[in-house]
């Protein structure tokens, strides 16, 4: 399984080749287990993207068929350290460092999407988002995704990042709401 974030918000364009980061396995960890911060930083920020579950195997998938190529969604929590981008540079180091580091992506319960979804009420701690099929863009970034590498069952993508970014510590809780129904409740240790 590979999990892959674009590096965009809701609503604006997709690069080519698009904008992305890898992320491995097992920086992933599903609900009810607790995200950890690790050691290597003092200060960090969670930020909340939508998660699509990849459900078959595809390359060079045109948009007008990507939404066969899905059948789930969920939020993820991604942690950050605070000021990414001077923290990356005062130390160094490349962007896709982040996406290798253990327990760094919390995945929620996965919902089954329908074509006729035509939007995503998103409540995280009390804040509530929308979010619409077009804002996400997913089927454009399936098939921008999809020229570049075979997507295969059981990846996810992170389409977009939601505007959001949380300051975290050891001892929060983060609860997200996806549509009125729970999605995911972790705890940051």
């Amino acid at each position: 399984m590979k999990v892959l974030a674009l590096s965009r918000h809701p609503g604006q364009l997709i690069s080519a080749p698009p904008a992305l980061e890898i992320i491995v396995d097992s920086a992933t960890v599903s609900v009810p287990r607790p995200l950890f911060l690790p050691d290597f930083d003092s200060e960090w920020c969670a930020k909340v993207y939508p998660a699509f579950k990849i459900s078959r195997l595809g390359k060079d998938i045109a948009a007008d068929f990507a939404s066969r190529y899905f059948d789930s969604f969920t939020a993820a929590l991604r942690l950050f350290p605070n000021g990414t981008n001077e923290w990356l540079d005062n130390k160094k180091l490349p962007k896709g460092v982040l996406g290798i580091y253990d327990y760094c992506l919390g995945l929620g319960e996965w919902h089954s999407w329908s074509d006729s979804d035509s939007s995503i009420e998103v409540n995280i701690n009390g804040n509530s988002l929308t979010l619409t099929k077009d804002m996400i863009d997913i089927d454009r970034v399936i098939e921008s995704v999809s020229h570049y590498t075979t997507l295969k069952t059981g990846d996810v993508i992170l389409p977009c990042e939601l505007p959001l970014h949380l300051p975290v510590q050891a001892g929060n809780d983060v609860k997200i709401e996806i549509d009125g129904f729970p999605s995911f409740h972790f705890k940051i240790r």
